[in-house]
C-alpha cells in the first residue's frame, strides 16, 4: 500500500466540470454508443479474415461487410473519442500512468489503426488490383485492429491494478518500454470475451440487414440471414464459457458480487445472460422460417439490451477492482466546479451529431439501394 501511495499521481488541480455521477453517466452512454460500430468493425474483420483463409466466403456476406467497413471504422474512431475523454477526466490518475508504463505498445495503437484503415480501404476499393494479395491485406488489417483492442485491454486492466505498475516498470527490462500487462490473469479472458462479442454482433447485424433485404424480396437477404446467424450463435455460445473464465479469474471478493453478493450486479450479469439466450432462440428460429424479419429484429433488440447490461457489469468490475487495489483513489475527494454551459453544449452537440449520423446512414442506404437498382 505504501509503495502504491508513493507513485500514485496527485489528482488534477483543475476541478471536475460536472458532478461525478453525471460524468460517469456520460461515460457509460457514450461507451454504449461506441461499442456498436466497434463490434461491427472488429467482428466484421474477423469474419472476413476467416472467410479469406478458408476460401469459402459467402459473396453476399463478403460484399455486405466490405461495403460497411470504411464507414464503421470512421464511426468507431469518432464515437470512441468521447468515452476515452470521460475516462481520462474521471480516472486520469490511473489511466495515464498505465498508458505511460506500456509506452511504445500504447503509441503503436496509432500506427496500427492507420495501417489497418489503409488496408481496409485497399481491400474495399481496389480489391481487383490487389489480386492474390487481397486476402493477406484484410488478414493484416484484422491483426492490426485486434492489436488495437488488445492494447486497450492492457491499459484498462493495468489502470485497475496499480500494484503491477512497479512490477512492470522496475522488475522487467525498463529499457524495452514495451511493457504489456500479460501477467494479469484476467487479460486474455477479457480480450477473448471482447472479440467474441464483436463477432457475435457483426454476425447478427448481417442477419438483420439480410432480413430487411428478404422482406423487400431480394434473394441475397436470405443468404445473409443464413450465414450471419451461425456467426452470432457460435460466437455467443463460446462466449458463455470464455465469460465464465473471465469472471472467475478475478479474486473471490469480485466474482462473488455477481452471484448474489450485490443485487444490482447479480441482476445485470444474469439478466444480460438470459437476454442473450432468448436472443439466440429467436435468431435460430429466424434462420429456419420463410419470413425471418420479426424474429431477427427481436433477437437484435434483446442483444442490444444484453450489451447495455454487460456494459454495466464491466463498469462495476472496474469500480470494484479500483476500490480494492487503489483505495487511495477516491472520486469523492476530487473537487467539482460545475460548468453547466459546457455540459449543455456537449449534450446539444452529441444529439446533433447522432441526428447527423442517422441522416448520413439513411443517405448511404438510399445510395446503395439506387446503385443496386441501376445494376
Amino acid at each position: 500500500m505504501e509503495r502504491i501511495a508513493s507513485f500514485l499521481p496527485a489528482p488534477e488541480p483543475i476541478p471536475l466540470p460536472a458532478p461525478v455521477w453525471l460524468l460517469q453517466t456520460l461515460l457509460f452512454v457514450t461507451f454504449v454508443l461506441h461499442i456498436i460500430p466497434m463490434n461491427m468493425t472488429l467482428g466484421g474483420l474477423v469474419i472476413l479474415a476467416r472467410s479469406e483463409m478458408s476460401g469459402r466466403a459467402s459473396e453476399p456476406m463478403r460484399c455486405w461487410i466490405t461495403g460497411y467497413l470504411p464507414v464503421t471504422v470512421a464511426f468507431t474512431v469518432t464515437t470512441g473519442v468521447a468515452p476515452l475523454l470521460f475516462l481520462q477526466v474521471l480516472y486520469g490518475q490511473l489511466f495515464f500512468p498505465a498508458a505511460v508504463i506500456i509506452a511504445w505498445a500504447w503509441f503503436a495503437v496509432i500506427i496500427a489503426l492507420l495501417l489497418g484503415y489503409y488496408g481496409i480501404y485497399a481491400y474495399a476499393l481496389a480489391s481487383d488490383k490487389l489480386g492474390r494479395w487481397k486476402g493477406w491485406v484484410i488478414i493484416g488489417s484484422t491483426v492490426l485492429f485486434l492489436y488495437v483492442a488488445f492494447a486497450f485491454n492492457n491499459v484498462i486492466t493495468l489502470m485497475s491494478t496499480p500494484f503491477r505498475w512497479w512490477e512492470l516498470w522496475q522488475e522487467r527490462n525498463p529499457s524495452v518500454h514495451f511493457n504489456l500487462n500479460i501477467w494479469e490473469p484476467t487479460l486474455f479472458p477479457r480480450f477473448g470475451h471482447f472479440v467474441l462479442g464483436a463477432v457475435a454482433v457483426a454476425g447478427l447485424i448481417a442477419a438483420l440487414y439480410g432480413a430487411f433485404l428478404h422482406r423487400k424480396g431480394e434473394e441475397a437477404g436470405k443468404e445473409l440471414v443464413k450465414n450471419g446467424v451461425p456467426w452470432f450463435v457460435g460466437a455467443t455460445v463460446l462466449n458463455y464459457f470464455v465469460g465464465a473464465v473471465f469472471l472467475f479469474t478475478h479474486e473471490q471478493a469480485v466474482w462473488r458480487t455477481f452471484i448474489g453478493g450485490d443485487m444490482l450486479a447479480t441482476v445485470l450479469l444474469w439478466g444480460g445472460v438470459v437476454l442473450s439466450v432468448i436472443a439466440l432462440v429467436f435468431a435460430v428460429i429466424g434462420r429456419r422460417v420463410e419470413r425471418p424479419f420479426n424474429f431477427v429484429v427481436i433477437a437484435t433488440v434483446l442483444t442490444l439490451l444484453s450489451i447495455v447490461a454487460m456494459a454495466g457489469v464491466k463498469f462495476m468490475v472496474r469500480s470494484l477492482l479500483i476500490a480494492r487495489h487503489a483505495p487511495l483513489f477516491n472520486l469523492k475527494d476530487v473537487p467539482v466546479q460545475p460548468q453547466w454551459g459546457i455540459i449543455a453544449l456537449f449534450v446539444v452537440l452529441l444529439l446533433a451529431g447522432l441526428w447527423t449520423v442517422a441522416w448520413m446512414l439513411l443517405q448511404l442506404q438510399r445510395a446503395y439501394a439506387k446503385k443496386g437498382q441501376t445494376a
